[in-house]
């Protein structure tokens, strides 16, 4: 079996957007063709053999493990919730199910998406890039960190990770109130 890349910060949509990573919708749909190509004598690859693969950078669909059809469903659900190492509250444990929220306008869910991932363009963030000459937050803080944003600061609402993903109504009014400033 191939072995996943765990998540990074920059490979959170999956989890927001409720449907498996590509690399593992991949290896799934590979899978099944091997199975395909090993037991059904009809498929235009069934007993062929293989030459030496040239480019060890390539990765072909035949380094993959055989699984029955009828484990095709479930098997990327399981791929996930051994690769999903993340210890985020706001993003939902790893199911092919649209997270709460769906319902919101484009820029309510965008930034619902993005809080629950926590990337923002907060003052830090700004800061970090060079574009911002300090990280200090409005409020006073001295670091403007989208945690900070969402449990201390005193200009807007407050929300906790679950509120988010949920998309309770106080995670409605931290969006409301923050969709614009950051």
């Amino acid at each position: 079996m191939n072995n996943l890349d765990p998540p990074s910060s920059t490979n959170k949509s999956s989890g927001t957007a409720g449907i498996a990573p590509p690399d593992i919708r991949r290896q799934t749909h590979g899978s099944t063709e091997i199975h395909k190509r090993e037991t059904d004598l009809t498929h235009p690859l069934f007993d062929h053999s293989y030459p030496r693969a040239r480019l060890k950078s390539r990765k072909s669909f035949r380094t993959v493990e055989s699984i029955q059809p009828d484990q095709a469903a479930s098997h990327p659900l399981e791929l996930w919730n051994r690769w999903d190492n993340t210890t985020n509250e706001a993003i939902q444990p790893p199911k092919e199910q649209p997270p709460s929220g769906r319902e919101l306008q484009r820029k309510d869910w965008v930034t619902l998406n993005r809080a629950r991932a926590k990337v923002r363009m907060t003052a830090s963030t700004l800061h970090k890039w060079k574009l911002r000459p300090n990280s200090e937050c409005p409020c006073g803080n001295q670091n403007q960190t989208m945690d900070h944003i969402l449990s201390e600061c005193t200009e807007g609402p407050h929300c906790t990770d679950q509120d988010l993903r949920d998309c309770t109504d106080a995670a409605q009014a931290w969006i409301t109130h923050w969709r614009d400033k950051i």
